[in-house]
């Protein structure tokens, strides 16, 4: 589509050498890198000692305005986070104006997509609690009029117990954008487009993360272009079915409950007014791993 351009990195080569920063910030011990993005550079470091995560702008990003833009958006970044605290969002630790630094919270476990390729899919009560606890973390975003606009495996952190969003650099307020914004398999279609676009968006995103871990599988059968501007996703029953159990439904769902599925399948309703809000998402998750507690009991 003409006009509309979606981040899409190719993963890079990580050294295991220490990536060094040429304006050193005093306190700051620089380790290994962990993530290149088109102007930043995030890596593994030390605060006084304290085992964190920073970000700056790339050594390599030319012109001076260019270079102002992408101080300003890791500032920017780093004073949205403090807005918001939550058990589920990366905390940050220091915020460096001069040269632009943003030192976050070194968050346990790894990145979803990891913890994926590794297990390819998760149970249905650990991923109704990954979806819960998420669904929290973006209520309480957008309660603050936050969106985070890229939810999708890379940016949630996981170590089998606790579910964490990071990466706020696209995150804004709701409103009129420009279409574009986000990952090009991950972005709602209404995000895609542009437009008025509402913290729905990222129900959508949230949806797109369950659905992976679910099924193991994206919901749209092409990998290429904009499916979801075609295409309807797949019920997550029915991808999980013709992926792993030969079409075989009955199968499917002793992996994955109806209930379960139909909660996913309502986050990628390609209306954005007809997906849960957050905090509905939150309340259904919950309800349902209440139901597998009871049942739990009531057989012990």
């Amino acid at each position: 589509m003409r006009g509309v351009r979606l981040r899409e990195m190719p993963a890079e080569p990580q050294s295991t050498a220490p990536h060094t920063f040429a304006a050193p910030v005093e306190g700051l011990e620089t380790g290994v890198l962990l993530h290149r993005s088109r102007h930043a550079d995030t890596v593994l470091a030390e605060w006084h000692g304290l085992p964190v995560v920073a970000k700056r702008i790339r050594e390599d990003v030319a012109g001076e305005h260019e270079r102002r833009t992408a101080g300003q958006g890791i500032l920017r970044e780093g004073l949205l986070l403090r807005r918001v605290e939550h058990p589920s969002i990366v905390r940050v630790v220091e915020l460096v104006h001069d040269p632009a630094t943003l030192v976050l919270e070194l968050c346990p476990g790894r990145t979803m997509r990891e913890e994926l390729r590794l297990r390819r899919r998760l149970p249905a009560t650990e991923l109704a609690r990954v979806g819960s606890q998420l669904a929290t973390a973006l209520d309480h975003l957008h309660r603050r009029w936050i969106m985070h606009r890229d939810v999708k495996p890379a940016n949630v952190m996981y170590d089998g117990e606790r579910a964490m969003l990071i990466d706020f650099h696209l995150a804004k307020e709701p409103g009129p954008m420009r279409g574009g914004a986000g990952t090009r398999l991950f972005a709602a279609p209404e995000q895609i487009l542009g437009g008025h676009v509402t913290p729905a968006a990222d129900m959508w995103g949230l949806g797109i993360v369950l659905y992976r871990a679910a099924s193991g599988r994206l919901p749209f059968h092409a990998d290429t272009g904009h499916p979801q501007l075609t295409t309807r996703p797949a019920p997550a029953l029915d991808r999980l079915a013709t992926s792993r159990f030969g079409g075989d439904l009955a199968r499917a769902e002793q992996d994955l409950p109806e209930e379960l599925a139909t909660i996913i399948d309502h986050l990628l309703a390609l209306d954005p007014e007809l997906r849960p809000t957050a905090d509905e998402a939150h309340q259904l998750f919950d309800s349902y791993l209440r139901d597998v507690e009871a049942e739990a009991l009531e057989t012990a």
